[in-house]
């Protein structure tokens, strides 16, 4: 049986909700914890602007103090040219880079069209010259909350145009919890037909919420389709 990759996002995912701001001592206290469990990957912060996120404010002293242990890949996420120099500075093992494949989505998240978000993290990815591993996340890959349908033809272009430019790793992500099993296993068979029947060292993978109670049943089917690797 082949081995399950999981990446453990609830100290950048979760955490950049909390109403009230987590000390720094007591994420690297959970960080520590977690990277005695055996997950492949930990996503232990953001490099974004202090004002846009004021929970991961410390995000440079949190890198610095934890304990890395052999075997557990420490990636934090980046939004932009800043935020990849400072994960560079502090020596994340992967810089995680984010757009959405909704125009809508994009503008709301990130205030500007994909296109501009395409170049800025083409900018970044150039600048980081395979000095560090690059994984690319791909935000509302099976909908939108205010625009509905993301054709899956969209999703791949935007995956395709990141894997040219050589990225480590592609991550999926069902952003708010809408996919279902069947788009799922569409999905999969159409990014396992592209990708990785090409290139199977391309770590590709899975993110789902359990908003509508398909979290689970959408790991299962993208299992059955393959996939190692999922956000957890």
């Amino acid at each position: 049986m082949s081995r399950i990759y999981f990446n453990e996002v609830a100290t950048r995912d979760g955490f950049q909700n909390e109403p009230v701001f987590i000390p720094t001592e007591v994420k690297v206290s959970l960080i520590d914890a977690l990277s005695e469990c055996g997950f492949a990957k930990i996503e232990v912060t953001s490099f974004t602007s202090p004002k846009a996120i004021p929970m991961l404010r410390d995000a440079d002293e949190v890198m610095r103090r934890i304990k890395r242990l052999p075997g557990v890949e420490y990636t934090v996420l980046v939004p932009n040219m800043r935020g990849a120099e400072r994960a560079l500075e502090v020596k994340a093992d992967e810089l995680n880079l984010v757009m959405s494949s909704s125009e809508t989505h994009n503008l709301a998240n990130l205030r500007m069209p994909r296109e501009q978000s395409f170049a800025a993290l083409s900018e970044v990815i150039r600048m980081v010259d395979g000095r560090t591993p690059i994984n690319v996340s791909l935000s509302c890959c099976f909908g939108c909350p205010m625009e509905g349908v993301v054709p899956q033809d969209v999703v791949i272009d935007w995956a395709q145009r990141f894997v040219d430019q050589g990225v480590r790793g592609l991550t999926i992500c069902d952003t708010t919890g809408m996919a279902h099993p069947a788009q799922v296993s569409r999905m999969v068979e159409a990014l396992q037909e592209r990708f990785l029947a090409s290139d199977p060292s391309l770590q590709l993978t899975m993110h789902f919420h359990n908003t509508r109670g398909m979290g689970l049943a959408n790991v299962l089917v993208s299992a059955q389709g393959g996939i190692s690797r999922f956000d957890g």
